[in-house]
């Protein structure tokens, strides 16, 4: 059996041992499952200085926004890269998402994600809007009443609880997303276009199960202090 045969045997095994443990099997998720299996983990990642000839200090660079900046010494963990390239990302569609909206109404990209949340929601009071939406309360607050205020949303008495405020999207709202959804389109196409569909795909899947897992613990987690979330979520290791 040449290297080829045995590579494919290996294959076929892979599958079988999946198949049998995952229910509804099928070849896009063995993929997936497969190349996380086989994929090199990350080393933490650190830079010590080195001594030139004339024993000065041969620092090393990195691309920066700013030009160069020098390589870090101390040791980055892959959780933290992954940690710094999200929030970095974030930032990066946010940018071009804020401009993207200045011909609008709208101040940013929160506005109309807000109208898309609530119109999903139906008639949600104030505090559960701002919670699905993850926002502080003050911050959350200030968005629902500029689009009140914008005629996008009205609010009404809660029927159950006359001191609760509940808020639903008016017709102005409706006509407002329809203006946004194109332009938020090409926000998305500007931020991820250097993706292929494959890469978009997996990075979407990757991303998914990221979300499923920290929303129920983000519910179970809203009021408790860190060290409490991290004993629940991590073991307290670390």
């Amino acid at each position: 059996m040449d290297s080829g045969e045995k590579k494919l045997v290996e294959l076929v095994n892979a599958w079988a041992a999946y198949s049998e443990t995952t229910p509804d099997a099928d070849l896009p998720g063995f993929c997936l499952h497969y190349l996380i299996q086989h994929v090199q983990p990350l080393p933490p990642t650190s830079q010590q200085p080195t001594l030139d000839e004339a024993e000065l200090i041969d620092e090393q660079w990195v691309e920066s926004l700013t030009g160069k900046a020098n390589r870090s010494v101390v040791t980055i963990r892959p959780e933290a890269r992954l940690g710094a390239l999200v929030g970095r990302l974030s930032n990066y569609a946010y940018f071009y998402s804020k401009k993207a909206m200045q011909p609008l109404q709208f101040r940013s990209i929160e506005d109309p994600v807000y109208l898309l949340v609530l119109l999903q929601m139906g008639t949600p009071k104030k505090s559960e809007l701002i919670f699905e939406m993850m926002s502080e309360f003050a911050s959350g607050i200030d968005i629902i009443n500029r689009l009140i205020g914008m005629g996008f949303i009205e609010e009404f008495p809660d029927e159950h609880d006359r001191r609760s405020k509940r808020v639903r999207i008016t017709s102005n709202g409706l006509e407002a997303i329809q203006q946004a959804l194109p332009v938020m389109d090409r926000v998305a196409d500007v931020a991820y276009s250097s993706l292929t569909d494959g890469e978009k795909a997996l990075l979407v899947q990757i991303l998914e199960k990221l979300d499923r897992y920290h929303a129920d613990h983000y519910r179970q987690g809203k009021n408790a202090e860190f060290d409490e979330i991290h004993t629940r979520m991590v073991g307290g290791i670390g």
